[in-house]
Order: C-alpha cells, then sequence, then structure tokens
C-alpha cells in the first residue's frame, strides 16, 4: 500500500500531456470591424504550478486577466508570419496561478480589418492551451458591448485597427472577478482544433510581449474652452488616460495632436460618460506629442495622464561628442527609432505601421547600436516575414505582413536583401541559422534579374516603381547598383556556406555590372543612366561609392557633385553621408548633414524626425534615423568584419571634435570607445568583449604609441596613412602623438 501511495506521488509530480484545445468563437459571429468579446473560465487547480507554460492565440488582439490580475497587457501579435498562418504567444502562467479556486478572463479585440501590417482571417477566434486546462465549448462569452466605433474621421485604410469609442453606460468592470456570475453569457462556439483554417498552423511568437510603462497622472492642465491639451514628456506610443465628473451620456473626443495635420487619418478615441466619478484608460495605443481631450459641456475633469508602451527592450548605446546639434539629433532619432517598433519595424507610427522594407533597413541597423540584444529579435522576425511571404513567382514584397498591399518595390527590397540589408543582419548578428534559410530566398529574388553579358540591369518595375521620395530620381542608374550591392552580399553568402562554383558565377555578373557602370554611365561631372534626363542624381552616385563600383580616382568629381546637388531625401541621405566618409570627406559630410536636417533637428516642439525635410506629413518617420548609424559606423568607426563581432574595426575619425565616446552591446559582449585628443597628444580607452578582437588603426606619423597592457596586442600592416594592430578581448588604453588628422 505503501508503494502504491509513493508510486501515486511519483506519476502526480511528471509533466501531463497538454489539454487539447479548440479554437473557439461567438456563435452569433457575423464579420465586420472593431468587435470586442469577453471571455471567462473558473478552473480548479489541486496545487499551484511552479511552471505552467501556455499557448495563447488570438484574433486579433487580448488582454489576460487572471484572479482579476493584469496578467499580459496587449497579447498576440498582428497577422501572420507568412499568408496563410497565424502567431502565438507562449507564456508561463503560474505567477497569477493559486491552489483552489481561479479565475481566467480575457478581453479580445478582433479588428477584422486588412491593413499594412495584418491579414485579416475573416474570422474571430481564441485559444488558450496548457498542461491543466484549454479552451473548449465549456467557456464563457459575451459581446464586449461598451466597446463601439466612433463618428468620423474614421482611421485611413492602410491601418487594421478602429477607432474606439467606449460607452461607460453599458460596462460591467467586475466581470474579471470570481465573485462574477456569468451564467446569463452564451458557450462558446468550437472551430477546431490547432492547424484548423482561417488560422492554420500557430507560429510562436518570436519577439517579447509589449512592455507596459507605469501609468504617469496629472491634475496640472490648461483647459481652453471645452479642450483639454495635454502634452506629453515626448513623442511616443502611448494610452490616454482620464479621469472625470460627469452626468451619464456626455462625450468626449480622445484626438492626437495630428488628428488635423496628418496626412491621412490616425487613429482617435471617443468615451461616453456614466453617472459620477469615472476613470477610463484606452486600450488602442495611440502616438504623438499630445493628446486633445474635447469635452462635452457638464464634465468636470479630476485628472488626466498617459501610459507609455512599447517593445520590450532598453537603450544601452551611447555616444557623445561636444557638437551640441549631433547629439540634438541623436536624442530625437533615438525617440524615432523606439516609436517605430512594436509588432513589426515600421515606417511612422500613425499613419501607416507598416513594414515597408527601406524603413526596416534602417531601424534594424540602429537597433543594433542602440538597444539591448533583446530587440534582435524583431529583425529576424522581419527577414523570416520577407522570407515567408516570397511569393511562387520569387517576387518578394512589402510592408508585409499586409492584407489590402501586394506590389514589389524593388529597390526597397533590393536593399533588404544586400549588404545594407541581410548583410548588416547577419554581420551583427551571427545568426547562421538565418544564413541558411536566407540564401535560396535572396538567390531566388535576385535571380528574376537576368544580368547580360555587358552587364546591363534589366529595369524592373515591379509593382510601384519607388526609388525614393522626391524629384531627379535616375532609376535605371540606381537599379543597377541596387543589384550590384545585392549580389555582392549573395557571393559572401555562397562563399560562407561553401557554395563556391556559385559565389564564382556570381562574381562574373559583379564585374560585368561593374564594368557597364563605369564604362557607359560615367560622364565628366558624375554617374548618370543614358535614358535619364534630368540633372545628374546624388543618390546614385553615393551608391557607386559604397558599392565599391567607383574607384579612387572619381571621388574628387563626385565629392564636387555632391557639394552641387541635393536631391536625396532623408531616407538616401545617409548613403551620401557613408559615400562622403568613404572618400575621405567625413568633415563634408557633416557638414551637409548639418544644413539638410537643421529644421528638423532645430524644431522646439518636435521630438523625432520628420517624413520630409518640412514640418507636414508625418513628423515621425523612420528613415530619417540613417545618420545615426554612420555616426557609430563612421565616426566611431567601429563595424564588425566577421559575423556576430567576432571582429569589429576602431578606425575612429574625430573631424572637428576633440573628443569621442560611445558604447553599445553586441552579441559577444560590451564594446566601448573614449578617445580624447589635446595638444597633438591622443589617449583612447577600448573595450573589447570577449571571444573577440579588434582591429584598431594609429595614424602612420604617429610618435611613442603605447598599448597598456602589451598582451594581447599584435601589430599587423601598414599602408599610406595608418598602421594597423589586432587587439584581443579585455580593456586597453592606448596612447600616441601626432597631429590631428596626421
Amino acid at each position: 500500500m505503501t508503494f502504491l501511495i509513493v508510486l501515486l506521488n511519483l506519476l502526480s509530480c511528471v509533466s501531463q500531456p497538454p489539454k487539447t484545445a479548440q479554437w473557439i468563437t461567438h456563435p452569433e459571429f457575423h464579420h465586420t470591424p472593431n468587435q470586442w468579446f469577453k471571455i471567462r473560465k473558473n478552473i480548479k487547480l489541486s496545487e499551484k504550478p511552479n511552471e505552467l507554460k501556455t499557448i495563447i492565440a488570438a484574433d486579433s488582439k487580448y488582454w489576460l486577466y487572471i484572479n482579476g490580475q493584469l496578467a499580459v497587457f496587449e497579447g498576440q501579435l498582428k497577422r501572420g508570419p507568412n499568408d496563410n498562418d497565424t502567431y502565438c504567444d507562449e507564456i508561463d502562467l503560474a505567477p497569477y496561478l493559486q491552489k483552489g479556486e481561479n479565475t481566467i478572463a480575457v478581453l479580445v479585440w478582433y479588428f477584422g480589418r486588412e491593413g499594412f501590417s495584418h491579414k485579416d482571417s475573416k474570422q474571430f477566434g481564441f485559444l488558450l492551451q496548457n498542461e491543466q486546462f484549454a479552451t473548449d465549448n465549456s467557456w464563457r462569452i459575451a459581446r464586449a458591448k461598451a466597446f463601439q466605433s466612433t463618428d468620423d474621421p474614421q482611421a485611413n485604410y492602410r491601418l487594421p485597427e478602429s477607432n474606439l469609442k467606449f460607452d461607460a453606460r453599458l460596462a460591467n468592470e467586475d466581470w474579471i472577478e470570481a465573485s462574477f456570475n456569468d451564467e446569463n453569457w452564451t458557450l462558446a462556439e468550437t472551430v477546431g482544433e490547432k492547424g484548423v483554417a482561417p488560422w492554420n498552423n500557430l507560429v510562436k511568437r518570436p519577439i517579447p510581449l509589449f512592455k507596459a510603462f507605469p501609468l504617469q497622472k496629472t491634475n496640472d492642465f490648461i483647459k481652453e474652452g471645452n479642450t483639454i491639451t495635454l502634452t506629453l514628456p515626448y513623442d511616443m506610443q502611448y494610452h490616454p488616460y482620464i479621469k472625470v465628473k460627469a452626468p451619464a451620456g456626455k462625450k468626449i473626443n480622445i484626438n492626437p495632436g495630428n488628428l488635423h495635420t496628418l496626412n491621412d487619418v490616425p487613429l482617435r478615441g471617443e468615451y461616453i460618460t456614466k453617472e459620477g466619478e469615472q476613470e477610463y484608460l484606452h486600450l488602442p495605443w495611440l502616438s504623438g506629442e499630445e493628446t486633445l481631450f474635447i469635452l462635452d459641456d457638464g464634465i468636470e475633469v479630476l485628472e488626466l495622464g498617459y501610459m507609455e508602451s512599447g517593445y520590450d527592450t532598453e537603450f544601452d548605446g551611447t555616444f557623445a561628442v561636444a557638437d551640441d546639434f549631433l547629439m540634438r539629433y541623436f536624442k530625437k532619432a533615438q525617440r524615432t527609432l523606439y516609436v517605430n517598433m512594436r509588432d513589426t519595424y515600421f515606417d511612422c507610427p500613425d499613419r501607416e505601421r507598416a513594414q515597408w522594407m527601406g524603413d526596416g533597413v534602417i531601424l534594424m541597423e540602429e537597433s543594433f547600436y542602440l538597444l539591448d540584444n533583446k530587440a534582435i529579435d524583431l529583425a529576424r522576425k522581419m527577414y523570416n516575414e520577407l522570407f515567408d511571404w516570397q511569393r511562387d513567382d520569387s517576387t518578394m514584397f512589402g510592408p508585409i505582413p499586409a492584407g489590402n498591399w501586394e506590389n514589389e518595390l524593388p529597390q526597397q527590397i533590393l536593399a533588404a536583401v544586400g549588404n545594407y540589408g541581410f548583410g548588416t543582419y547577419f554581420m551583427y548578428s551571427g545568426n547562421t541559422e538565418m544564413m541558411n534559410k536566407a540564401y535560396p530566398h535572396i538567390k531566388r529574388y535576385l535571380d528574376l534579374w537576368e544580368i547580360a553579358e555587358d552587364g546591363t540591369v534589366p529595369f524592373r518595375e515591379g509593382g510601384w516603381t519607388w526609388g525614393d521620395w522626391g524629384t531627379q530620381i535616375d532609376r535605371h542608374l540606381a537599379e543597377h547598383i541596387w543589384v550590384y550591392i545585392g549580389l555582392d552580399n549573395l557571393a559572401y553568402m555562397a562563399n560562407y556556406l561553401g557554395k563556391t562554383e556559385e559565389a564564382v558565377e556570381i562574381k562574373k555578373n559583379m564585374a560585368a555590372i561593374k564594368n557597364r557602370v563605369n564604362s557607359v554611365f560615367w560622364t565628366p561631372n558624375g554617374y548618370r543612366s543614358t535614358s535619364f534626363d534630368e540633372e545628374t542624381d546624388d543618390r546614385g552616385n553615393a551608391l557607386a561609392v559604397i558599392s565599391g563600383i567607383a574607384d579612387r580616382n572619381k571621388y574628387p568629381i563626385i565629392t564636387d557633385l555632391f557639394k552641387k546637388i541635393e536631391h536625396a531625401s532623408p531616407y538616401m541621405e545617409k548613403y551620401v553621408m557613408e559615400a562622403l566618409f568613404k572618400m575621405g570627406n567625413g568633415q563634408f559630410a557633416i557638414d551637409r548633414f548639418k544644413k539638410r536636417f537643421a529644421d528638423m533637428v532645430n524644431h522646439p516642439d518636435c521630438s523625432t524626425l520628420w517624413e520630409f525635410w518640412t514640418y507636414e506629413a508625418s513628423v515621425n518617420h523612420a528613415w530619417s534615423g540613417g545618420p545615426l548609424s554612420v555616426l557609430y559606423k563612421n565616426m566611431a568607426g567601429i563595424i564588425p568584419t566577421k559575423p556576430g563581432f567576432e571582429e569589429f574595426t576602431v578606425f575612429p575619425e574625430l573631424l572637428n571634435e576633440n573628443s569621442l565616446s560611445c558604447s553599445f552591446s553586441t552579441v559577444k559582449g560590451d564594446i566601448s570607445i573614449s578617445m580624447k585628443t589635446e595638444n597633438n597628444d591622443t589617449t583612447m580607452e577600448l573595450q573589447v568583449p570577449e571571444n573577440s578582437h579588434a582591429i584598431v588603426r594609429v595614424p602612420l606619423l604617429a610618435n611613442d604609441v603605447l598599448f597598456t597592457p602589451k598582451a594581447g596586442v599584435e601589430k599587423l600592416k601598414k599602408d599610406e596613412l595608418y598602421t594597423y594592430y589586432k587587439i584581443e578581448s579585455g580593456m586597453y588604453h592606448i596612447a600616441y602623438s601626432a597631429k590631428k588628422g596626421g
């Protein structure tokens, strides 16, 4: 008998097979946008679990409460990882559960709209599964009648989210509590087990759950007429909060500050009061610098506030020089980056929230320098989506995921698959699994360009012949070079994966393109395609330099061109800057950048960077953050030269600065540099992480070069300007005497 009891106890400790979960829905569901549902289940546990990994999937977002406590704030990623499937969350619910009775309550928002960031399934559903309990037809469900659609204006067609009106008269706030009686709710209707259409396969969420910051309240505000403006400390993703005393049925419009200035309608909200004192937190996130609360007569405002939310990552990258303009730009670029990442990277947080690949490439590179390693997951997600949405005809497109967009922008996709896109991802992350996945997808895509023997690159219009915003865009020149940059990355990938014969063929095509661009497109005034009849384009000339197509004897003419021509948008100016640094004109790169970005950097009331050179349209736009990476890559001179920062350069250029410092985390550990020049004496403090080494350069004419410690330092080579050293992991003090720039 004792043996039997012991055996039963042992068996009870063995992990049980997961319960079989069913997708559940409301039995009277009909497909219309912006529906909200409440779901409940009381469950009993014989013991409090130490761990309870739980799969949760919803169409489209959910908020999970356990025993009246919020466990998940805005769960679920926008659909989908590919054209068919659905993401799911995996969460440990054990910290929220207790021995005995437990109440599971879920608020689910069904978008019911296509968008530039979401593919609609046309069916509301919810699924939860773990070893102890799972969704089935015993769960209770009800429509959340307080959640409704607003009056006009409605959010624009690019957004799958709808405006939310919350009618407090219809709300029942205790529905998340154990004491709530849900017997009048209907039983859920089952649709099928995991894998059933329309959600199909479930793909585990590849990024962290979103972060909700503490609620910030204030009663210090100014009311003008019936409008109260709540000024936020900076542009952010946020949830407006209001506490009022009012009679029932009064209306409060909750508008972002740019509702009437953005070049399309962003999300907004409305609140209908109940009788008495009440408070409200708006669940769908808005973005901007301020919120306007427009109140009916008879409403007394007691408090206002906001709760910031966003991607769960921390800023751990630093950069400091004495130049006030550069530091103000740095701060605005930092803010712009964070407000343009959540479910995906996106171009802007108000008009579109769409993962355009040109913007994603720029945000990704910034993330490697500014954010901790959790941000790498978002870059991996971007590339998994790009590849998994690739069509049978080999084309790729963006933004993805998407339900009402399918047009290919070839030059944005080329940017994403080349050295500045996936090449950057691999060198900074060192993810060989993604390298193996990426190669066939990128090769299939680049094979769409059948390169002629003479190096002619056929121009592919795709669904939109977009090369940049603005005018004087030499698209044929740019396409030749973007294809060359893509092939350069593909050749590296082929060699890395041992596909040497394929690498040789790729290099032949590259050589042919390079020869054609130099022999046919080069003129006494710079590069231009033969069919282009407008003013020479600075964009294509910048690409010629950074790709390596332009040789050094062309640098003076291209540099002179950059002094006369300024056609590049904020998106492409980053590449102009990199070209100037490569040509040895770093100070001119900074000077041109300061001139062109002056209005947006100097604007006193905007904490982010703009879409255009003028204050219009989206004033928080991802692509304008590109020069931030230039500060790290070209001024600090820190770039990985072997995957995952196994090796990296330290080639700083102080230019007109006397000191520079920066630090950031990598997959190998932290890198930091602090450099100062005074009276021709230069000192540098350098941190090299474990399992990594740095290549450091010192001016060739430097005297009294001293490394402390000396161990771990190896002299490598010299060129006409510098002496190069290999430095193993550790902390180093480097000192030498040399005239600045010498």
